[in-house]
């Protein structure tokens, strides 16, 4: 008898006639054909950060980072972001084939990222926080659209994959302008956050601390300031990146932090002694042009291994290594 899973209903069913020795063979290996392992289930692929905290109802990551900056008190653990950072980065550049070799310390770091209590973290934490999930989730996204040459070839890269923070679906438009930059209201915060593409700014080899996130910040804005690839003089000019352009608000505003009275003299503040100087010489009302935006992925150049040397007849002779691809 067999059951129907189209009517429910026990059909018999006739089995063919066997011989007697046949069916004799067939009952003597029934044990053994029990005890054979059945096929292997499909392995599931390996889940990414997923978002286990449970905010209220209606709750929002704006409100959850308001209720951290009134009342919060916790620290974030960021040892973990810290060591990825200081072996997979090179000059500021992301090797991305040492992340993809250690995807699972990075989806560890940020399931812990997916899971944080967010209105329970101090200010500083909650800053240093946010600047490294929004670091952080720009290369697991890169590591899962391999292939691309620029971030701007990902679809919805900023403004439509979402990423679990702190229990919320947020994308990293929403970590940078609708959280930290409102927020924050820190100019230098542009200095810190590294979207991906050559022309932003260079990723140190440490994550922000909560504990001296302050001064992490100062020394992102001098470190990048007086870079002559985002600040110098040309001609009677001063030639910037061209992030000044878009978001010059966020330096000249007095309800910003460290606001300038012009462009010109917050970069001064931080600039090389010669950009300073030629500032301070032409006055706020220099001229300014703008750099045009390397967007191309801010991938580490290559560094094959070192090249055995060949055999030499002078068992003396000093091996040379394979030039470094710089």
């Amino acid at each position: 008898m067999v059951l129907s899973h189209q009517t429910g209903v026990r059909i018999p069913v006739a089995l063919p006639s066997l011989p007697i020795l046949s069916l004799a063979l067939l009952l003597a290996a029934a044990p053994a054909l029990a005890a054979a392992p059945s096929a292997p289930a499909p392995v599931p692929p390996v889940p990414g950060p997923r978002a286990t905290a449970t905010p209220a109802a209606g709750a929002t990551i704006v409100g959850a980072a308001e209720t951290a900056l009134k009342s919060g008190t916790g620290r974030f653990e960021i040892s973990a972001w810290d060591r990825l950072l200081k072996e997979g980065t090179r000059e500021g550049l992301v090797d991305y084939d040492f992340m993809r070799n250690n995807r699972a310390r990075l989806d560890g770091y940020l399931q812990m990222i997916a899971e944080a209590r967010l209105d329970r973290l101090s200010p500083g934490h909650l800053e240093a926080f946010l600047i490294n999930a929004y670091n952080a989730y720009t290369i697991a996204t890169v590591l899962d659209r391999p292939g691309k040459q620029s971030v701007r070839d990902i679809e919805g890269f900023w403004r439509r994959m979402t990423h679990p923070v702190g229990g919320f679906e947020v994308t990293l438009d929403t970590i940078e302008h609708d959280v930290l930059r409102k927020l924050f209201r820190d100019p230098r915060l542009h200095f810190a956050l590294n979207c991906g593409a050559m022309s932003c700014p260079l990723l140190p080899p440490w994550g922000m601390n909560g504990d001296r996130v302050d001064a992490q910040l100062e020394e992102r804005a001098r470190a990048f300031l007086s870079d002559s690839r985002n600040v110098r003089i040309e001609g009677d000019a001063l030639l910037l990146v061209r992030f000044f352009d878009w978001y010059t608000a966020d330096f000249v505003s007095e309800d910003w932090r460290g606001h300038a009275p012009s462009i010109p003299e917050y970069v001064a503040r931080y600039a090389s002694p010669e950009v300073a100087a030629f500032i301070r010489k032409k006055g706020a009302a220099i001229p300014i042009h703008y750099m045009d935006y390397d967007w191309l992925l801010n991938a580490a150049p290559f560094i094959p291994p070192a090249v055995l040397p060949t055999p030499s007849a002078t068992p003396s002779a000093t091996p040379t290594a394979a030039p470094s691809g710089r």
